[in-house]
């Protein structure tokens, strides 16, 4: 795991505080730039974090956002909590956290300085972009796909764009066929859901794009660790506020303990959970 910190707050001993990680799935999102990778001269290019699409959030995705933040920021109170801002460097993630944030900033709350203080936080791209917003990139957050095509195979029926299928090898195109068949037998109706329940079997014929357990080893016990340390940071804090983390990413890495902690393994766009740490453990809840 990258060595990545929560900072910005000031530092000293608080037992009584809450100490409150809130993880918000992104808003609805157009995917376009996806779309435009699959249609390319290159189909199968990893996602690149700095040569992305601006604007994937449609309009019914800004308004669900700010309707979802209103609702959010109304169970917190700006006289006893300041923010930490974190995101995925997912467009549609990173646009669902500024959209939130001018929210909580109209509402009157504090946002504490996400830099690092060594100033390895932003240099360039979409991460620059980021730091200016006041919000931290964190790749823990992030997806990383190392295949868009592969990726693609997740998709309902509906939601398939144009492929350049002249630009894929023929192995690759036959793979990618049979993985729709699986797909295909039962498609669960969003890319999450089929990714859940057919990624075991999907890796037997990719093996590089990884399963839902996967993730869940790979990514969710990263933020965990991440969750463990900026409450660490909560307990120091020297102001007499609680420091609320708001942390904005996706639902490839969270169907497995969802799964577990609730029954049910899908979240919603803009749906929140909280994490705290209990002891040893985590407490998970729904907002």
């Amino acid at each position: 795991m990258e060595n990545e910190k929560f900072e910005g707050g000031s530092n000293v001993n608080n037992e009584n505080k809450e100490k409150s990680t809130y993880f918000i799935r992104h808003s609805r999102a157009s995917y376009k730039t996806y779309e435009d990778v699959l249609a390319s001269e290159n189909p199968q290019a990893a996602h690149d974090p700095n040569n992305q699409i601006e604007n994937d959030l449609p309009e019914a995705g800004i308004e669900l956002a700010k309707e979802k933040a209103e609702q959010f920021f109304d169970n917190l109170d700006p006289q006893k909590d300041v923010l930490f801002f974190a995101s995925s460097k997912e467009m549609r993630a990173f646009e669902t956290a500024k959209i939130y944030q001018k929210i909580a900033k109209e509402k009157g709350f504090v946002i504490l300085d996400t830099h690092s203080k060594k100033g390895k936080d932003a240099k360039e791209g979409m991460a620059r972009e980021m730091a200016d917003e006041n919000i931290r990139s964190l790749n823990n957050l992030s997806l990383n796909i190392p295949n868009t095509l592969v990726g693609s195979v997740f998709n309902p029926e509906s939601y398939l764009g144009e492929i350049n299928w002249d630009k894929v090898d023929q192995e690759t195109k036959e793979k990618w066929e049979q993985a729709r068949k699986i797909i295909n037998s039962d498609d669960k109706g969003s890319w999450g859901a089929n990714f859940f329940h057919y990624s075991e079997e999907i890796k037997k014929i990719f093996p590089d794009i990884g399963s839902s357990k996967d993730f869940h080893e790979r990514k969710f016990k990263n933020i965990l660790e991440l969750v463990s340390f900026g409450q660490k940071k909560i307990e120091e804090d020297n102001s007499d506020k609680n420091m609320k983390i708001v942390a904005f990413g996706h639902e490839d890495y969270l169907g497995v303990a969802l799964n577990d902690y609730f029954g049910d393994h899908e979240i919603g766009n803009c749906e929140a959970i909280t994490i705290e740490t209990n002891g040893d453990g985590f407490n998970f809840s729904k907002v």
